[in-house]
């Protein structure tokens, strides 16, 4: 899995973005241990904070939304979310996606002994 991810970014560092896109989709299909077509959300999550480090933000935003369907915990995507309107400015997209990240998290919290 390591070599998986090692090969990954040096891939995002020299490709551009449609190959970015395509390389997410082939890790999804080799994942060990995983159905075809399914990427381990925390995976899918990292890839994104790698897009945003390289300024990429409506691919990592894009990929984050995915991954929103994918996650039985998406807090942690919402942070993400929250990151990307922040490079971007926009401040009101960012207080809603840290408001529904908190939200969630909230409501993981009284549902927990």
């Amino acid at each position: 899995m390591i070599r998986i991810s090692l090969l990954l970014l040096c891939f995002l560092a020299l490709s551009p973005t449609t190959a970015t896109l395509m390389a997410a989709q082939d890790v999804e299909s080799t994942v060990p241990g995983q159905q075809p077509g399914t990427t381990d959300h925390k995976e899918k999550t990292e890839m994104a904070r790698v897009l945003i480090s390289q300024g990429k933000l409506d691919e990592a935003e894009l990929l984050l939304r995915q991954t929103l369907k994918l996650t039985p915990d998406p807090v942690e995507i919402y942070y993400e979310l929250g990151r990307i309107h922040v490079k971007r400015g926009d401040s009101v997209g960012a207080i809603a996606a840290f408001k529904e990240g908190i939200k969630i998290h909230e409501q993981g919290r009284r549902r927990s002994p």
